[in-house]
């Protein structure tokens, strides 16, 4: 299993994101000792973390609401309730950018900066980039693949663990490449490929490389196995 992400959480947040994962937690610090504790600051092992089914994680939280450093929440792929309701969980404040976002009218989120897991202060501001429909709507063409054997010759290639999220198809997010980048992605157990292109940046951590599309995801594997063991080339 993959650890969530629990610090910016509050006490029902936590126990609904490892209920949901299949794993254990104890909590230290301000509260933890009455259950009167009232966000999470902490986490050990960190989020992304694979671990096995039933282990436990450990949360340090606190009795007050603190106004230290956050982690920006990833909004990529979230609707406008969800937005508001990420930033306000994590006391941050964000503007909007796009079609829709001077009136309002806008449905979903595209891309943002800072990046997903970037640390910046209470009350910092996110900049959302955000469109009127849903990106499974929007018309697109698939990449061309990559020369996966020159790639590879010319050392352009990296192994690690995929996963998914809600995004828009042919598009993809890596802590590694620039934008604009375009990747093939094989699945080590099947051999199965597809190519998409960098318009998202991600926190790095552990061995987890790329985030697909859940739409090209289900393309090499099945969605609820959540991650795989690939090979990016580019």
């Amino acid at each position: 299993m993959r650890v969530p992400r629990l610090i910016g959480h509050n006490r029902a947040q936590v126990y609904a994101q490892l209920r949901r994962a299949g794993l254990f937690f104890v909590t230290y610090g301000p509260g933890s000792a009455t259950s009167h504790w009232v966000e999470a600051i902490g986490q050990s092992p960190r989020p992304g973390t694979l671990v096995p089914f039933h282990s436990t994680v450990r949360v340090h939280v606190t009795s007050v609401t603190p106004r230290g450093p956050r982690i920006v929440p990833r909004l990529v792929g979230l609707t406008r309730a969800q937005v508001y309701a990420q930033m306000r969980r994590t006391s941050l404040y964000f503007t909007t950018i796009g079609p829709g976002a001077s009136n309002g009218t806008w449905s979903v989120a595209v891309s943002q900066s800072p990046a997903p897991g970037t640390v910046v202060a209470w009350h910092a501001r996110v900049v959302v980039h955000v469109i009127t429909r849903t990106p499974h709507a929007v018309a697109f063409a698939a990449p061309r693949g990559v020369d996966e054997a020159a790639a590879i010759a010319a050392g352009r290639y990296k192994y690690g663990v995929a996963t998914w999220y809600s995004y828009v198809p042919g598009r993809c997010a890596t802590w590694f490449l620039p934008m604009g980048t375009v990747v093939t992605v094989r699945d080590l157990a099947t051999g199965h490929t597809i190519s998409c292109t960098v318009t998202d940046h991600e926190a790095p951590g552990t061995n987890h490389i790329i985030d697909l599309s859940e739409t090209q995801f289900a393309q090499l594997a099945p969605l609820p196995q959540g991650v795989i063991n690939v090979r990016v080339t580019w």
